[in-house]
């Protein structure tokens, strides 16, 4: 029996040192960035200059690949069922990454089981906007318009969103009555609202910010409690309606068995590359700050979003179609 068990122990520490052997030399191959969004948005900007950063960093390529669809779950499917060895990365929306759980009953992985935490990279809140014609200036002036004319048509990115969902807060928070529009994808629902079609969108900031600017939209508000220090003059939601905060949240995972020095070494490279001079200007551009967490602590931060969007998605009845 002492044998046997001399045996086995020997065998563990031996797989061991073989996963530690392994996380040392990490990495020693390209590594695959898989982003849940289409190329040309904010978050497949952010994806690719951190990229680009921790390249030159750890002296292995990091290769973007886009895979955007189904809220996000496409893309999370993959990275969830692959090799748990560091070389295969999901960059999503961490904000659309909670959400999943509590709006798709049958999902093909768990999001909060099957993908460990890595890093996140950048904040950003979302906007609200609205067509010149349907004549509002303010998150006030809407609700009021909304409470004499329900059935308002509020478009979004795409059903189980951030931007869907950060519209259903609002209209759950104010109590009004908007009618969703699910595009699939950001730009189809700016055209949307540019040609009038419908009368307001949620949205990021990258993409309407300049129709604002020359005056081809305009701004309700920003989906915060308070207003963004890159855009002092648009007012945030919370000014008016408590609790309607919603934001781009760009972070990083892994499947869930990476190994815990891969996941170390990648949080470091990630912080590293969101303070870079490039990553900075590519953040003031886009109204985003850069973030850092360790991975727990990032973990207790899904957990939660998890939770707080679980509600939000109950009490709206939204289902996906």
């Amino acid at each position: 029996m002492k044998i046997l068990t001399g045996i086995f122990a020997a065998v563990i520490a031996a797989a061991q040192s073989s996963g530690d052997a392994a996380a040392q030399s990490y990495p020693s191959k390209p590594i695959r960035l898989v982003v849940a969004f289409a190329t040309g948005g904010a978050t497949d900007t952010f994806s690719r200059v951190t990229a680009a950063e921790i390249s030159k960093s750890i002296g292995q390529q990091v290769i973007v690949e886009n895979r955007p669809g189904a809220g996000t779950t496409l893309a999370a499917e993959l990275v969830a069922k692959s090799a748990p060895d560091g070389y295969t990365l999901l960059f999503t929306d961490l904000s659309t990454h909670a959400i999943t759980p509590s709006l798709y009953a049958k999902l093909a992985y768990n999001p909060a089981r099957d993908l460990a935490t890595v890093a996140p990279v950048s904040s950003s809140p979302l906007i609200m906007v609205a067509h010149p014609s349907v004549n509002v200036k303010s998150a006030r002036e809407l609700i009021a318009l909304a409470k004499k004319h329900p059935g308002i048509t509020c478009g979004n990115s795409g059903i189980g969103t951030v931007t869907h969902m950060a519209a259903e807060k609002f209209r759950m928070r104010a109590g009004i009555d908007l009618a969703a529009v699910n595009y699939k994808g950001g730009a189809t629902s700016t055209i949307s609202l540019l040609t009038g079609e419908i009368a307001l969108i949620v949205t990021t900031i990258p993409a309407a910010i300049e129709y604002v600017r020359v005056g081809k939209l305009v701004a309700i508000g920003l989906t915060a409690d308070k207003r963004a220090a890159a855009l002092p003059d648009i007012p945030a939601l919370g000014e008016t309606v408590k609790g309607v905060n919603a934001a781009v949240i760009a972070a990083v995972l892994a499947p869930a068995a990476t190994p815990r020095n891969v996941v170390e070494r990648l949080n470091a490279e990630f912080a590293r590359a969101v303070d870079s001079p490039k990553a900075k200007e590519i953040f003031a551009a886009n109204a985003a700050e850069a973030m850092k967490m360790s991975p727990e602590t990032m973990q207790q931060f899904l957990e939660q979003d998890i939770k707080t969007w679980a509600e939000v998605v109950k009490a709206t009845g939204v289902k996906p179609q």
